[in-house]
């Protein structure tokens, strides 16, 4: 199969990029991280807490559902590639048919049945928790795949990359201030709770996907051909290996997703058994977010002024120096560690926020090596090391709270359990900034003179 690219030419068959695109793309992003961080941040503790699962048994399930993954992204995206463009386009439809499924595998994730013997409670862990992956795969690799088909300027994709970051950070502030509220009863985590917040999720996420659905448009079409050279996978393996701004991306991703999981999945406890403070989340949440929103007015100054690659090294060696002080730092405030937080996710936001159009350029850069426009394949292994991030996070949490000797179900925890909590929340975060700044320093190869470079030979190809 190859695919070649035909820009749609009549201005007046299709509308002009614009607001709506952007608001649009926000609300597939909210749509999907309102049960993406609700499981990230909440599904070890409903595990452990709820149904009585050893975290050591979580973490073993979080590391073989991501096995699993590395099977089901990359048949996906391959699948999605080889899709006829039909009259909603390539990747909308998606929105669509995955919505509902994804959505009610969400809720059932979190849904404590009743009476259920304990021998089968980690199964339907399993099924409902590789189910609920697999549906999320189905929705957002041809989400993350539809930014490259909506615009191809540079600008307009970050604008994208800032919209969808909006997006992530609307539903993080969904889960900081409304979980709590619904999950916990007089500092305990309830079963009732955790299903009224899921039930709350499925109505909004499905209300956000036909948003999404109904505001984007698909602007690039791709017409795929049919000829007598048969796919191979380990040449397309081979090619995605040759694209340095694809793997140091993935690295970077990898360590800097690594952290945020491990910190979403440990916050709980660290407020509950560290600080003793269980209401301090979602302000801890809250302060950790907004330090998201205040550099998004800065961000396309400081881009065009010192490109996307420098100012993702610059601002993260900030998070390095902030997180490697609350590792070594003997803090007793839950309020001197947000301050400190505060600064640490000032210098990890820039490169959050900027991921999403440093994957459309790393896609733009698999075409400039090889010649073929494969969005589906390079979000889709993009989007595999995420989840392999997700899931060693979850699995080092669970593995790490087993080895400190947390003990599920009990009120209270043993002040070495706190402090080794404290410990893991805090020097996590600092290898992977750590692991984040060399990759994009001498990985990631589209500096801002060698993407402007690339940007005009592409242009050139197109025509």
């Amino acid at each position: 199969m190859e695919i070649s690219t035909e820009k749609v030419l009549k201005q007046d068959v299709v509308k002009p990029f614009g607001l709506q695109d952007k608001i649009g793309y926000m609300l597939g992003d909210l749509g999907n991280d309102l049960f993406f961080q609700f499981v990230s941040g909440y599904l070890m503790l409903f595990y452990t807490d709820v149904l009585g699962i050893t975290a050591g048994a979580v973490g073993t399930m979080l590391v073989i559902a991501r096995i699993w993954d590395a099977i089901n992204d990359p048949m996906m995206g391959t699948f999605i590639d080889r899709r006829k463009v039909g009259k909603n386009g390539k990747f909308r439809p998606y929105l669509l048919y995955a919505a509902l499924p994804v959505t009610i595998m969400g809720f059932l994730t979190f849904t404590a049945i009743p009476g259920i013997p304990d021998n089968l409670k980690l199964v339907y862990a399993y099924i409902t928790y590789i189910g609920f992956g697999m549906c999320y795969t189905a929705i957002n690799i041809p989400y993350g795949s539809l930014a490259s088909v909506m615009t191809t300027d540079p600008v307009e994709r970050t604008s994208l990359s800032t919209f969808r970051s909006v997006g992530a950070l609307i539903a993080n502030l969904a889960i900081m201030i409304i979980v709590p509220k619904l999950v916990f009863s007089d500092g305990v985590a309830t079963a009732g709770g955790f299903m009224k917040a899921s039930a709350v999720f499925v109505v909004f996420s499905n209300l956000c996907y036909f948003g999404a659905f109904k505001l984007t448009t698909e602007r690039v079409k791709h017409k795929v051909q049919e000829t007598k050279e048969k796919s191979s996978f380990i040449k397309t393996v081979k090619t995605l290996l040759s694209n340095r701004a694809l793997i140091g991306l993935m690295l970077a991703s990898f360590g800097m997703l690594a952290s945020m999981m491990a910190v979403n999945a440990l916050t709980p406890y660290l407020y509950k058994d560290y600080f003793k403070a269980p209401e301090l989340i979602s302000l801890g949440g809250v302060i950790g977010m907004i330090s998201s929103f205040l550099i998004l007015p800065f961000l396309s100054p400081l881009v065009n002024k010192f490109g996307k690659k420098e100012l993702s090294v610059g601002t993260m060696l900030i998070a390095v120096a902030a997180n490697l002080a609350l590792f070594l730092m003997p803090i007793k405030s839950p309020y001197v560690y947000m301050a400190i937080n505060f600064i640490a996710s000032i210098g990890t936001g820039f490169f959050n926020v900027l991921i999403w159009a440093l994957v459309g350029d790393a896609i733009d850069y698999q075409e400039y090596i090889t010649g073929k426009r494969e969005e589906g394949i390079v979000y889709a292994s993009y989007s595999l090391v995420r989840k392999l991030g997700q899931a060693i996070a979850g699995g080092i949490g669970g593995f790490a709270l087993t080895f400190i000797g947390y003990k599920a179900g009990v009120a209270t925890q043993t002040p070495e359990v706190a402090q080794g909590i404290k410990y893991i929340i805090t020097i996590l975060p600092f290898v992977s900034a750590l692991i984040s700044t060399i990759a994009m320093t001498f990985v990631y190869n589209l500096s801002k003179t060698k993407l402007a470079e690339m940007t005009k030979e592409l242009e050139l190809r197109r025509g």
